[in-house]
């Protein structure tokens, strides 16, 4: 059977067409987006969906990146400070040789000796953001304490690391032992309280090896300095390819879910035109008179 055609029935579902078509194009325009719900573009919207997953992924490694830089920023400023107090523990141990030194001045280096050992423990207890830097993964406590009248290391060797890339770690905590001791016999706390006692007695001989034993301590910073430094440098690396994947992957989002302006504002003008043409017909016959019917 042949469903007759009815012109205000089927006008209406023309307008509701149009109406739809001109709301969907007005989302577009207004949001800038091409896709506003799963149905305007299925498979579009599935690939846009791993796009916002590698987006994630890559800012979660770019925070990680700016924590591990931020802290091995600290601990480098720190290591140059325990170097250069190194230098002049060094220095003042050297000038309380000889005959020509005094009890005052070795006295007053003593005085100093013992200072920059104070100086030197801050560095090594330091923290960032709370947690112990030179402790390892023991991070709630200080790196070295005097124990029963001993220089103690309270941490381990082990060390904290964070995840920069995919496959990719830096350490951003720090064995301080093999910093402060390494394969020596004694750490370079007990090496200074040694050299006090040394420079007190003017035992130059005692003082010759305690000289040694803090450039010894000189060189294992330096070396720590040295992997910091590579690790840093690592870091700028990652950070640039970083910036690349985003770059990458923010195109592939946009391609898939960002509109062409020009062309929505041209679909939403049509889809006006043919909102305002379906109005236009549906009215017009509703303005048919009965004398029309009767004609």
């Amino acid at each position: 059977m042949r469903i007759p055609y009815d012109s205000v029935r089927d006008g209406l579902n023309s307008i509701n067409q149009a109406a739809e078509l001109m709301a969907a194009a007005q989302r577009e325009v207004s949001t800038g987006r091409r896709i506003n719900v799963l149905s305007d573009d299925p498979l579009a919207a599935q690939l846009a969906v791993g796009e916002h997953a590698t987006l994630g992924a890559v800012d979660a490694y770019s925070q990680s990146v700016a924590a591990a830089s931020a802290r091995l920023a600290s601990v480098d400023a720190t290591l140059s400070s325990f170097g250069d107090k190194l230098s002049s523990a060094v220095v003042t141990a050297l000038s309380a040789k000889g005959s020509s030194s005094t009890p005052a001045s070795r006295a007053a280096a003593a005085e100093q000796i013992r200072s920059l050992r104070d100086s030197l423990l801050s560095d090594i207890n330091s923290q960032f953001n709370g947690s112990s830097t030179f402790a390892g993964t023991q991070v709630q406590g200080p790196a070295y304490a005097l124990v029963g009248g001993v220089w103690t290391y309270q941490g381990d060797s082990a060390t904290t690391q964070l995840a920069v890339d995919q496959g990719r770690v830096v350490s951003v905590t720090f064995d301080g032992k093999a910093i402060a001791q390494g394969s020596d016999s004694a750490n370079v706390f007990t090496v200074l309280d040694d050299l006090i006692t040394a420079i007190n007695a003017g035992d130059d001989v005692a003082i010759g090896a305690g000289v040694t034993g803090l450039e010894r301590a000189f060189d294992r910073t330096l070396r720590a300095q040295g992997q910091l430094g590579a690790d840093e440098h690592g870091l700028d690396d990652v950070t640039a390819r970083l910036g690349v994947l985003r770059r990458a992957a923010d195109a592939r989002r946009s391609s898939l879910e960002d509109a062409n302006m020009a062309d929505a504002v041209s679909k939403l003008t049509n889809a006006e035109q043919a909102y305002h043409a379906a109005l236009a017909s549906v009215s017009s016959v509703e303005r048919v008179s009965l004398l029309d019917y009767l004609r």
